[in-house]
């Protein structure tokens, strides 16, 4: 039985094009013209398997962001079903769910819990947290201080020690810096290896090819190809006029 399932789904968002309609401006009525676009469109995916990694590729705008805060429940498809069977731990921004007024040690704590982990839980793990992220001489600062950097670890390191088997990780974890990428890295394989599943969006072809099992590639919200790493990078980058 599969533990990601989508079936023909579909995500329209409304944009207003910011141009009065003709016939509002003959009957005085306010109102403007909506545009309507589709981020993802008739996708199907399917992931049976424990242990594997999903690279999910494709220009910006295409729907990879949209498509992980699906199988996340963060936002519901227009149209189609979704099926996940697990935990699911989303890390698709660097600062969701943090405050900045709050200090590092506040906001593991809020964070932590936003995430599914209860208060004890955290405080058992809250030195392996402050270790990892690395933040540990700047816990009791507000976190409006800190750097980009310095939120994107300290966001990373959290949701790291939630014992899910699902994660869903978009790029912005890459802000950090080398080192602490590396130490993410070695993370993410030990939740492979726990047989976890992994989706993640990347501009990065080398970090697919390190991660992935198989990649996804969208173009325009729509599935051009799935299938093994190598096999679809080569095309996808060759498309792309990409080395």
């Amino acid at each position: 039985m599969e533990r990601i399932r989508l079936d023909s789904v579909s995500k329209r968002f409304s944009r207003g094009s910011g141009t009065k309609t003709l016939l509002a401006s003959v009957s005085g009525i306010s109102w403007f013209q909506s545009e309507w676009f589709l981020a993802l469109d008739q996708v199907n995916l399917a992931i049976p398997d424990s242990g594997v990694c999903l690279g999910i590729i494709g220009p910006n705008g295409s729907g990879k962001t949209t498509l992980l805060r699906i199988i996340a429940g963060v936002t519901a498809p227009t149209q189609g079903k979704v099926m996940v069977r697990g935990q699911v731990v989303p890390l698709l921004e660097a600062s969701a769910g943090m405050q900045p007024e709050l200090t590092g040690r506040e906001n593991i704590f809020l964070n932590g819990i936003i995430l599914g982990m209860r208060r004890r839980e955290i405080q058992r793990k809250l030195d392996s947290i402050v270790e990892f992220s690395g933040v540990d001489k700047f816990l009791d600062m507000p976190l409006k201080h800190y750097s980009l950097g310095m939120v994107t670890r300290l966001g990373f390191s959290v949701a790291s020690h939630v014992d899910a088997n699902i994660l869903l990780v978009d790029e912005s974890w890459s802000m950090a810096d080398a080192s602490f990428q590396t130490k993410s890295f070695s993370r993410l394989t030990q939740l492979r290896k726990r047989g976890g599943i992994l989706l993640l969006v990347s501009h990065d072809p080398n970090l697919i090819r390190r991660l992935a099992d198989q990649v996804l590639w969208l173009q325009n919200g729509r599935v051009v190809r799935m299938g093994p790493t190598e096999e679809i990078l080569k095309d996808y980058l060759s498309v792309a006029g990409l080395p």
